[in-house]
């Protein structure tokens, strides 16, 4: 009797942690009210982050939760700009492809612009995101991995094609915005073949 219970519990256990990991999973879609924001187009009608308004500084006394504090950009301390001090950056990785989950909860960041792909356009429109979310936080720099702002393609061709286009329209929109890249590197760990490491494996 304590036999059955017990393989009845794990049983559960097991098809609650199989839920967990298929919700984990689950792509982020476009929701039907959006349709008509999302089409097969890298452009988005309108802004990503419509509410929001450009963050600035205005003192501890204020009541704003969407204003800094202690963070004054262009105040000096010890002859240099506290944005000079402080090289804040939006990383592409974490604000934009993360879904906020970890191995024992579902995601908690659904982007209203996500199509569940991870197409070109779709990659481009996470461009477009990226740099309305870094000029309205009012941060100088961004950082990112190659594959996080560009898909693979099916061949290493097309790999590299998909990223020198992406990498073309952020140029566009980081002279525009006057933004810099803080760094951008390779991202070794996501794909099945680096499961033995990046340059130490035999793949």
């Amino acid at each position: 009797m304590m036999k059955m219970k017990l393989v009845k519990t794990l049983l559960l256990l097991l098809c609650v942690k199989l839920f967990c990991y298929a919700v984990i999973g689950a792509p982020q879609t476009c929701p039907a009210n959006n349709e008509d924001k999302c089409g097969d187009s890298d452009e988005w009608k309108g802004e990503f982050f419509p509410d929001i308004p450009k963050i600035k500084y205005e003192g501890p006394s204020s009541k704003n939760v969407l204003s800094f504090k202690w963070y004054n950009a262009e105040e000096e301390i010890l002859g240099k700009k506290m944005k000079d001090w402080l090289r804040f950056s939006v990383a592409f990785w974490h604000t934009f492809r993360g879904t906020g989950a970890d191995p024992f909860g579902a995601p908690t960041k659904y982007w209203l612009w996500e199509d569940g792909t991870n197409s070109l356009n779709m990659a481009k429109r996470r461009m477009r995101a990226n740099f309305e979310f870094i000029s309205k936080l009012g941060v100088d720099f961004w950082c990112f991995h190659d594959r996080d702002i560009a898909p693979d393609g099916k061949t290493l061709e097309e790999s590299n094609a998909n990223l020198d286009e992406v990498v073309a329209l952020a140029q566009e929109l980081q002279t525009k915005a006057k933004k810099r890249v803080l760094w951008g590197t390779a991202q070794l760990f996501m794909h099945p073949r680096y499961m033995h490491g990046a340059a130490t494996s035999s793949e």
